[in-house]
């Protein structure tokens, strides 16, 4: 099963220019900053190009904004209230049973959900 998504080029290309101005940058001086030229930055502005991954992730580290915002113009999760979203620790995947992990899987999922927790705090989910 595929899943379809079309951005909105046009909403996403205005919030990144507003949030770029907002930033004190010129097209050229965001530019030299991402490694990129003027031109791709003013065609994503205008809604002429889709942004990539990539550039929405450096975009968002220097500018300081929210991914979330800059992608669908909404608030991301952490600054909504979480009425029960909250991160609870595993649980037997079958059943009420409750199963002895070995020191090496428990050290593992230890260090996963160590993992998790930081990728969402940093990027505020």
């Amino acid at each position: 099963m595929q899943i379809k998504y079309d951005l909105n080029k046009v909403g996403i290309g205005s919030r990144l220019q507003e949030l770029r101005i907002r930033a004190g940058h010129t097209q050229e001086s965001l530019a030299e900053a991402m490694g990129i030229t003027d031109k791709y930055i003013s065609k994503v502005e205008n809604g002429a190009a889709a942004p990539s991954l990539s550039y929405v992730m450096k975009f968002s580290d220097i500018t300081r904004t929210d991914v979330h915002y800059l992608l669908r113009g909404t608030k991301s999760k952490a600054e909504e209230p979480l009425d029960g979203w909250v991160i609870k620790e595993a649980i037997p995947p079958y059943g009420n049973k409750q199963t002895k992990m070995s020191k090496k899987g428990q050290k593992i999922c230890d260090e996963l959900m160590t993992k998790i927790k930081e990728v969402l705090e940093k990027n505020q989910i």
